[in-house]
């Protein structure tokens, strides 16, 4: 059973609605700010929370026992010291998020609800919306190898080796059109076919890399959409900058790469179809040999 501070324990059981929600991040870097859904700002366990505007805080879905929990926060960005550029830039990432039920008539009397840790954060219209996860989703992380037919490398690692600095993985080029926030066209990259920055990543100055979802060129013009929009949109005349993605399959990384030999997944591992499957002389090869070309 929670222990309570006695004077939150009373405000509880008298009935008075005089309870407010507070949250406190607390960055990587040692900054703290705090938020809360009280129409004052309160001062709770040394830590000053303003206002915010649209707070609201869901439902954690924790249970009893060793569950990851996940909840979403989300507020309007209305504060000075919270801006959807720091958000997307990835200042908050990693940042410990506390919540608090404190008695806005007396701060002192607080209780500390849950922990976590911010995750995925999106800002959109002037509010933002973030993942919170509990203390035990670090156990959901992959330790170690993972027998996979993909690469477990990152394109342009140490375990990979290739170096994106190369002019063949990577470009500048001029924004010539714009049909969306994420949709946009360059006439200075036929050099490269389609595809060869399907999930690579687009930089422009300070803002936070973007992942390529798509690329196509079709009569010199190429085209290139992104899994989200930029928190500062581009403009046509902007030089960008893209960097080639990969599939992490063998053959992507024989066929664009000729990086076979740092490899990191298991090509010849056979999938679950395959293993399931029964002989048949229509295969053509039940020699024992290896599968992949």
């Amino acid at each position: 059973m929670r222990d309570l501070h006695a004077d939150l324990a009373d405000a509880l059981a008298s009935g008075c609605t005089t309870l407010c929600r507070c949250v406190r991040l607390t960055c990587e870097d040692g900054s703290v700010q705090g938020f809360t859904d009280h129409d004052a700002s309160l001062t709770v366990d040394g830590t000053l929370f303003e206002p915010a505007d649209g707070f609201e805080a869901s439902q954690e879905s924790a249970a009893l026992g060793p569950a990851a929990g996940e909840w979403d926060l989300k507020a309007a960005l209305s504060s000075d010291r919270l801006s959807s550029d720091d958000l997307l830039a990835g200042r908050y990432d990693g940042a410990t998020v506390e919540t608090l039920l404190v008695d806005w008539r007396n701060p002192q009397a607080f209780d500390i609800q849950s922990a976590g840790t911010l995750a995925e954060v999106t800002a959109r219209d002037g509010l933002f919306q973030a993942e919170v996860r509990g203390p035990f989703a670090a156990f959901d992380r992959v330790r170690g190898r993972v027998f996979s037919a993909r690469c477990d490398a990152e394109l342009g690692d140490t375990r990979c080796g290739i170096d994106l600095n190369q002019a063949a993985y990577t470009a500048q080029a001029a924004v010539t059109a714009m049909h969306a926030p994420h949709l946009l066209e360059f006439a200075d990259l036929d050099a490269f076919a389609s595809g060869h920055f399907d999930g690579g990543m687009l930089r422009s100055g300070s803002q936070k890399p973007l992942r390529v979802r798509a690329h196509t060129v079709e009569d010199g013009i190429a085209t290139v959409t992104l899994w989200h929009a930029p928190s500062n949109p581009f403009a046509v005349g902007d030089t960008l900058t893209l960097t080639a993605g990969c599939d992490k399959s063998f053959a992507t990384c024989q066929a664009t790469f000729a990086n076979t030999a740092n490899f990191r997944g298991f090509p010849h591992m056979p999938g679950d179809d395959f293993a399931l499957s029964y002989p048949s002389s229509a295969d053509g090869n039940l020699d024992g040999g290896s599968r992949q070309s």
